[in-house]
C-alpha cells in the first residue's frame, strides 16, 4: 500500500516576546507582513494533494495564538475547506495568557480539540529568566477555559535543568501540573542553543546551570512523579494518561509521512523529505513566484530509512519492533548493527524484550549518544 501522508504540521513563525532560549524559526510578531504571510500560507495549503488519508493536524510556532482573531478565522476556514473530513486529532499551540474565552471558543469552533501550551515553570521568578510573558496564574485561567469549552485533551510543557531551578521548584510546577488532571505532560530538559540569549549569558558566566548530574537527577524525579501520579510514560520527554498519547507527534517516531507548511516547516511526502525557506521574505517571494516554498529536498536512501527507523523508533519506551523491522528491510537489526547493540545491552543502555529492542531506564537520559552510534556510514 501506498504510504500516503497522515499528517499536516503548519508552522506560525511569530512571536509576541522571544524567549531566552529559543532556536525555533520564529520573529517578533510586530511591525511584520502577518497579513501577507497567512495569505501565502493559505496558498501553500491549497496545495495538498492527498487529503482523503489525513488524520491529524498541528499548528505549531513560534506562537500561533499570536494572530489575531481575524488572521486565525482566515488561516482555520482555508484549512478546513481544504481538509473537512474527521480528524483523529487538531492540536493547537498556544501560550497560557493568550487563551481567554473567545480565544478557546474560536479554535473549538474550527475542530480544534487539543491545546499544548508552554508553561515551562511555575516559579515566576524562573519565567523572567526565560523571557516568557506569561505568569503562573495564568496557566489557571487557561486551563479553566479550555475544559470550560469541552476541550480536555490538553498538554503542558515543562522544563528542568533550569538556571537557579531547585528540586523544589520542579516539584512544585509538577505537583501543579498534576492538580489540574490534564490529559499530558511533555517535560524537557533545557538545551543550550548557540545564537540565544540564554547561550550568550552562560558563555558570559552571567548565568549558570544545574550540573549534567543534577540534570539527571531531575529527569529522574519527572518519571518517578509523574508515572506515581498516574501518567505513562511513552517517549523520552512525554507522558499521557492511557489512551491519550500524542497521535501526530507519535507519527513522527514512527517514521510517517506528513506534510510540513509554512516559513521553516519540514516535511516528508512520497519518500522525500523536504524544508521550506525559513526567511519571512523568502518564503512569501518563493510561494508568490514559484507557488511553493522548498528551499531543498532528500530523497531518502535506504541506509537513511533504517538509520530513522533506528533513532526515531528507540524514542519510544515500546522501542523497535524487531520482527517488523526484519519483514520491512529483509535484515535482522542485529545483523546491521552487531557491535553497536551488544555494546549498548553491556553498557546497560538498550534491552531486548521479547520481539523489541528498547532503551533501559539508565538509557533514557542518555538517549541522544544512543542514537548516535545508529548512524551507517
Amino acid at each position: 500500500m501506498k504510504n500516503t501522508p497522515r499528517g499536516v504540521y503548519i508552522h506560525i513563525p511569530f512571536c509576541k516576546y522571544i524567549c531566552s532560549y529559543c532556536d525555533f524559526n520564529k520573529f517578533y510578531i510586530q511591525r511584520q507582513p502577518v497579513d501577507k504571510y497567512i495569505d501565502c500560507l493559505i496558498k501553500e495549503i491549497e496545495t495538498i494533494e492527498q487529503v482523503s488519508n489525513i488524520e491529524t493536524i498541528y499548528i505549531g510556532g513560534g506562537t500561533p495564538s499570536a494572530l489575531s482573531d481575524e488572521q486565525l478565522h482566515r488561516l482555520l476556514t482555508a484549512l478546513r475547506k481544504k481538509i473537512p473530513g474527521q480528524l483523529r486529532e487538531f492540536t493547537f499551540e498556544a501560550n497560557p495568557e493568550d487563551l481567554v474565552d473567545s480565544r478557546v471558543a474560536l479554535v473549538k469552533e474550527y475542530g480544534v480539540d487539543r491545546i499544548s501550551m508552554g508553561v515551562q515553570t511555575f516559579n515566576n521568578e524562573l519565567l523572567k529568566i526565560l523571557g516568557r510573558g506569561h505568569v503562573a496564574n495564568d496557566v489557571d485561567m487557561a486551563i479553566n477555559n479550555c475544559k470550560n469549552h469541552g476541550i480536555e485533551n490538553i498538554n503542558v510543557d515543562l522544563m528542568f535543568s533550569l538556571p537557579k531551578q531547585t528540586m523544589e521548584d520542579l516539584y512544585d510546577s509538577m505537583k501543579r501540573v498534576v492538580s489540574y488532571d490534564i490529559s499530558h505532560v511533555s517535560c524537557y530538559s533545557l538545551i543550550l542553543e548557540q545564537k540565544t540569549k540564554l547561550y550568550n549569558q552562560v558563555r558570559d558566566k552571567k548565568v549558570v546551570l544545574p550540573s549534567n548530574e543534577t540534570e539527571e537527577q531531575m529527569y529522574n524525579e519527572v518519571i518517578n512523579f509523574l508515572t506515581e501520579n498516574g501518567y505513562e510514560q511513552y517517549e523520552i520527554s512525554n507522558f499521557a494518561r492511557p489512551g491519550h498519547e500524542s497521535i501526530h507527534n507519535s507519527s513522527y517516531w514512527k517514521n510517517i509521512e506528513y506534510y510540513g507548511l509554512g516559513a521553516g516547516a519540514h516535511g516528508y511526502v512520497d519518500g522525500i523529505r523536504y524544508a521550506n525557506q525559513g526567511a519571512l521574505k523568502f518564503y512569501i517571494d518563493s510561494m508568490e513566484e514559484k507557488g511553493h516554498a522548498r528551499r531543498e529536498e532528500n530523497k531518502v536512501t535506504l541506509n537513511e530509512q533504517i538509520e530513522e527507523e533506528m533513532f526515531l523508533g528507540l524514542r519510544l519506551l515500546e522501542g523497535v519492533d524487531l520482527i517488523a523491522f526484519e519483514e520491512k528491510y529483509g535484515k535482522k537489526v542485529q545483523e546491521i548493527f552487531k557491535d553497536v547493540v551488544e555494546r549498548n545491552i553491556s553498557d546497560g543502555y538498550l534491552e531486548i524484550v521479547g520481539n523489541k529492542l528498547r532503551l533501559t531506564r539508565k538509557g533514557l537520559f542518555y538517549g541522544n549518544d544512543v542514537f548516535s552510534e545508529f548512524l551507517l556510514n
